[in-house]
């Protein structure tokens, strides 16, 4: 910087960005710009320090944040009020940026009205805390409890959900001797009163949250850990549930999500489908070569019983073979019971690209060869080694969250390939420019839940976009989580409005 450059001086620069009032961002990014690569930034120290500090935490990039600290760190060692707290900010906010813990938890997030506190990498001690003007972890967290569960109680008091919520936690201060008795009432630990239902595990954890769905951390009645949330519609809800461990920090106590092993259904939801736990017709894992893709891809393939090639029966066409037992199961009892017609699916199993091949523009390369898999050599094998209808009328191509995505991506671009479509929990919602040529437009069925966030709001929007171009369409709203009962639930009654 030269000498005759008006903010060649750092306190002129710094008292150029201390006007907040200056409307115009550019110029203050220009000062920022001369701060960072000023050769006296790194002898500021005390107020000056901590001034620049703040700066270039609120107006810099991440590339400033290890300058940042340093001179938050020179700041609070010359006892600049404030200064420790804000080195720790920039501490934390760097491992934000990196994906890592935080080591202070000056960072925290909103899930569902409730303060959740970032889970600590523990290398901070209470002592490193104090000296730097933050609480002890433990206090840290005992605010946050309290703050949870004053809006809580209050949530009890005042009844119903606000606008645009599907859930959220309640408290009533229940005690271990209530909790115990209605449990031994009921026969299971979960239960509704009204639109509310309670969660109890009885188990040695440090804690726990209620997973798949609410993932709130459950609270200590004694020996018991309880959830209790409101429900919007909560007669109708089904739902998986399982208590996941958390740590004795609040952290995960799990590397992966585990299976939810238990289920609940509200009195005004749909009775259970029929399942066959001893599948009739049968499923099986079929290697598919594939040039696309540069080698073979597993397949899993469902037959009804007594199946022959010469039916040339209906066919669906599946995305995340890997899952499919379940549908399998569901769809095999419903075409025994004469309620579901015959037919065969083929589902290709997900690669560990999964993302890149279901989505179109995150991986173009990926999608593209998946996409000839799919549709130019998944299709010719089934018909010359299956013999399913080789007539796109009698053709459907399904799939399930980023699947649903990948089905309706797949009836867009191939239209004279698949009649219908069955999309459920789609991970991506319409663009806006989503159209089929006059006369060609298959027929889709959608469905998501309303317990499923971004989900259902994606899959909605595709509803409403079809609605609104004028595009016929059967859309199925459940009191449903993203999980899997939900989508093997309504499998057979798709194939049957497809193919029936």
């Amino acid at each position: 910087m030269s000498d005759t450059n008006p903010f060649a001086a750092l306190d002129v620069i710094l008292d150029a960005l201390d006007d907040t009032e200056h409307p115009d961002q550019r110029f203050a990014a220009n000062l920022v710009g001369y701060l960072r690569n000023h050769p006296g930034v790194t002898d500021l120290a005390g107020a000056d320090a901590w001034r620049a500090s703040r700066h270039l935490l609120e107006l810099g990039s991440i590339s400033d944040l290890e300058l940042a600290a340093g001179l938050a760190w020179r700041a609070h060692e010359d006892g600049v009020a404030g200064a420790g707290i804000g080195f720790a900010t920039i501490v934390d906010r760097f491992s934000v940026y990196r994906s890592r813990t935080q080591r202070f938890g000056t960072f925290s997030f909103e899930h569902q009205g409730e303060l959740i506190l970032a889970p600590l990498d523990g290398s901070a001690t209470d002592e490193q805390r104090a000296k730097l003007g933050l609480p002890a972890a433990a206090q840290l967290r005992a605010a946050a409890d309290e703050a949870n569960r004053a809006a809580a109680r209050a949530r009890a008091i005042q009844g119903g959900l606000e606008r645009g919520q599907t859930f959220v936690r309640v408290w009533r201060d229940p005690t271990e001797e209530q909790l115990r008795a209605r449990w031994a009432e009921v026969g299971e630990p979960v239960w509704a009163d009204g639109d509310e239902l309670t969660f109890v595990c009885d188990r040695p954890l440090a804690g726990a949250i209620v997973g798949p769905i609410f993932e709130l951390p459950m609270w200590r009645v004694g020996e018991l850990l309880v959830l209790t949330v409101r429900v919007l519609r909560l007669e109708e809800a089904v739902l998986t549930y399982g208590f996941w461990p958390l740590d004795e920090h609040g952290a995960p106590a799990f590397t992966q999500r585990p299976e939810p092993d238990g289920r609940w259904r509200g009195a005004a939801a749909r009775p259970a489908a029929p399942t066959s736990d001893q599948l009739v017709g049968s499923l099986e894992e079929e290697l598919v070569p594939s040039q696309s893709l540069g080698g073979a891809r597993k397949v899993s393939v469902y037959r009804p019983s007594g199946y022959s090639p010469e039916e040339t029966l209906p066919v669906v066409y599946a995305t995340d073979g890997q899952f499919f037992a379940p549908y399998a199961r569901r769809l095999d009892a419903a075409i025994e019971a004469g309620l579901t017609p015959r037919c065969v699916v083929v589902a290709s199993h997900a690669s560990s690209s999964r993302t890149g091949e279901y989505f179109p523009g995150y991986d173009p390369p990926g999608f593209t060869r998946h996409e000839r898999f799919f549709v130019d050599e998944l299709i010719p094998w089934a018909e010359s080694t299956l013999g399913v209808a080789k007539d796109p009328g009698r053709r459907a191509v399904f799939g399930c969250s980023d699947g649903g995505a990948h089905a309706l991506t797949m009836a867009l671009a191939h239209h004279d390939r698949f009649a219908h479509v069955i999309a459920y929990s789609s991970g991506l919602p319409p663009n806006g420019n989503e159209r089929w040529p006059e006369g060609t437009a298959p027929s889709i069925q959608l469905c998501a839940g309303v317990l499923e966030g971004q989900f259902h709001t994606a899959t909605y929007a595709w509803h409403a976009f079809l609605d609104m171009t004028g595009v016929a369409h059967h859309w199925t709203e459940r009191v449903c989580g993203h999980e899997l009962l939900q989508w093997i639930e309504e499998f057979p009654s798709a194939v049957t409005r497809a193919f029936g």
